[in-house]
């Protein structure tokens, strides 16, 4: 008489997620080789989304994808920490059809992401390493301030001609 086994084993087999990626909370949907998981939506957090991850699917590859956006890349790397191969993709690179275009809704996108890196169809996008973004930052911040000074300049320089 064979025994029921009690616990999941996905060892090997890969798992696709998409989502749809908002302040305060993700649009996600789960698929597997061969069939749509889950679609739902979870607090906007990289450590929840493993949690569900390591909990359903134990021992599995995990694929996700996300469309770049405002949220910038800290969700990419703490997705790639936590050992989940993640890229970033360009939203006008995700394959629509016009009715999805003109009826826009994220549960549909975060679907369309997950069947569209299943298939293999999506690119991501180049993703710099964390110190050459805050060197960006930086950069940014000094052009900023220069133009800043350069206003103050001309502006103390226009009142002190009409005044004179």
């Amino acid at each position: 008489m064979q025994s029921q086994r009690k616990e999941l084993s996905f060892k090997d087999e890969r798992i696709y997620v998409g989502f749809d990626v908002h302040a305060k909370s993700w649009k996600v949907t789960i698929l597997t080789e061969h069939l749509l998981h889950k679609t739902f939506v979870m607090p906007a957090s990289p450590e929840k989304l493993y949690e569900y991850l390591i909990k359903h699917f134990p021992e599995a590859h995990y694929y996700s994808a996300y469309e770049a956006g405002f949220c910038g890349l800290w969700i990419h790397y703490r997705l790639v920490a936590l050992g989940i191969n993640n890229i970033v993709v360009n939203p006008a690179d995700i394959p629509t059809t016009q009715k999805e275009v003109a009826q826009k809704e994220d549960l549909r996108d975060s679907r369309k992401i997950a069947k569209s890196l299943r298939n293999g169809s999506l690119t991501g996008i180049y993703i710099p390493q964390e110190n050459t973004l805050s060197e960006r930052a930086i950069v940014r911040m000094r052009c900023q301030i220069v133009k800043d000074l350069n206003r103050c300049r001309c502006r103390l320089k226009s009142y002190l001609y009409f005044h004179t």
